[in-house]
């Protein structure tokens, strides 16, 4: 046999394998609705009928794939939690939608993927008086995910689909990585982990040619994969450890034009002094207050630091705050316990929130860059308190992947939500912090400024 020979047979085995493994998109859909759609918009020149249909049509199916993140924001808006059964509807569905989307979409249903998650991403710069760069943040994070797609959503078979979806929480632009579509099952029945994400994959691939092919016996398949897809964990509530009890999780509502407003310190003073009062007048023994609670450098202030430490005599004090060492400048946490204090620096800081992920030579050009970017620290640290090695993270390190290398079995997270605030950024961060809790079976302890604290179990 020749070599051109078997060169042929193996691309028509391949194009056979495809074809079987094809998955139907949602083309004839998007037919029939942009006939009806061309009849409403008549008016309208024809190359404006189908721009408009192509955006509105790519905005909504981006939006149904988002859907998890805006239900836990309506339910936050009321204090409440998603109910699992429904998280568990909305994430099939987000996963469903994605199956399904047509290739010829994939590059308008990435770019709005990017809009409907990152619109709010540009938001700090209003604290910087760049306000006009919020809506090309927002255009730039979109184009740059709607290439993304672009590349990963270039075959309609479940091979494709899924293999793009297992790798794209490891796609991080300009080190940026919260687009992780596993996180849509965060609050739902439904495992989170690799395994557990391709059994619901091939249930929707069994429901999906059940459907569209009327292999209904496949039905039966589709159901038992769902059920593998299960984790029975979710079906009981996670105990918390005895010293949950023991905690004060602060929640403090400081907007982000007060928080560096030399002029309020004395106030946030107070205001943090108060809420370790009370802490201790309840008998807690440990107050976590948010990232940056005291927004100058805390060692700076004797007086106040002073007080940290005669305070921790009565009750343990982890706070976020401000330290300069020469001219590098650090967001750290600081732990005051007897009379002693720890001081942990951020290691992963925020891309363009805590410093520019661009090459050197073009923040050169710059420079108010140099005055709004932090220092990396050298490492992770852990508290050690309650008898327990309790691992720190402040705000982005604790929606990392990396934070949790070592499976920690608890985690103290502390953020300032102020800079986004309103927007969706705290249900976004609230549906990792319940990925990776449960991802790494880890219980995290969450106080923020500007959003809701809460103690996420896995």
């Amino acid at each position: 046999m020749s070599l051109s020979t078997r060169s042929t047979r193996t691309k028509d085995m391949l194009h056979t394998l495809r074809s079987k493994l094809e998955i139907p998109s949602f083309q004839a859909y998007l037919d029939v609705l942009w006939v009806h759609f061309s009849h409403i918009v008549s008016f309208l020149p024809p190359k404006i009928q189908s721009l408009l249909f192509y955006l509105l049509s790519n905005a909504f199916l981006a939006f149904m794939f988002a859907l998890p993140i805006y239900g836990i924001w309506a339910f936050e808006s009321y204090h409440l939690d998603m109910p699992y059964f429904l998280g568990t509807i909305l994430g099939a569905l987000s996963f469903y939608i994605y199956l399904r989307i047509p290739k010829t979409r994939r590059f308008g249903f990435g770019f709005f993927v990017g809009i409907w998650w990152f619109w709010w991403v540009g938001l700090s710069f209003r604290f910087i008086d760049l306000s006009f760069l919020v809506p090309i943040i927002a255009l730039a994070i979109a184009l740059v995910y709607g290439v993304i797609f672009w590349i990963l959503l270039f075959c309609e078979c479940l091979p494709v689909r899924l293999i793009g979806l297992l790798i794209m929480p490891f796609i991080t632009p300009f080190g940026f990585d919260w687009l992780v579509p596993q996180a849509l099952l965060s609050y739902s029945y439904f495992g989170v982990d690799s395994l557990h994400i391709c059994f619901l994959i091939l249930a929707l691939y069994a429901l999906i040619l059940a459907h569209t092919k009327k292999m209904l016996p496949i039905l039966a398949l589709s159901g038992m994969l769902a059920i593998a897809a299960l984790d029975f964990q979710t079906f009981s509530a996670k105990a918390l450890p005895t010293f949950a009890k023991d905690i004060e999780l602060s929640a403090t509502q400081v907007p982000q034009n007060l928080k560096w407003d030399t002029q309020n310190i004395s106030n946030a003073i107070a205001y943090n002094f108060a809420l370790i009062q009370n802490a201790i007048a309840e008998k807690k023994s440990l107050i976590i207050l948010p990232e940056t609670a005291f927004p100058f450098p805390l060692q700076d202030s004797t007086y106040i630091f002073e007080a940290l430490k005669q305070y921790s005599l009565e009750i343990a004090i982890i706070t976020g705050s401000i330290h300069i060492q020469g001219d590098k400048t650090y967001n750290s946490t600081f732990v005051f316990n007897n009379g002693s204090y720890q001081r942990i620096d951020k290691k992963i800081l925020a891309p363009f929130g805590e410093y520019i992920p661009l090459p050197q030579f073009i923040k050169n050009h710059f420079a108010f860059i140099a005055n709004m970017e932090f220092s990396h620290g050298t490492d992770f640290g852990y508290i050690d308190i309650f008898g327990e090695k309790i691992k720190n993270a402040i705000c982005y390190e604790a929606t990392s992947r990396s934070l949790y290398a070592d499976y920690p079995e608890f985690v103290i997270a502390t953020s300032n939500n102020a800079w986004f605030a309103p927007s969706i950024q705290p249900s976004l961060q609230k549906m990792l912090l319940k990925y990776y809790a449960r991802l790494y079976q880890s219980t995290i302890f969450h106080s923020a400024n500007m959003s809701k604290s809460a103690i996420i179990t896995p």
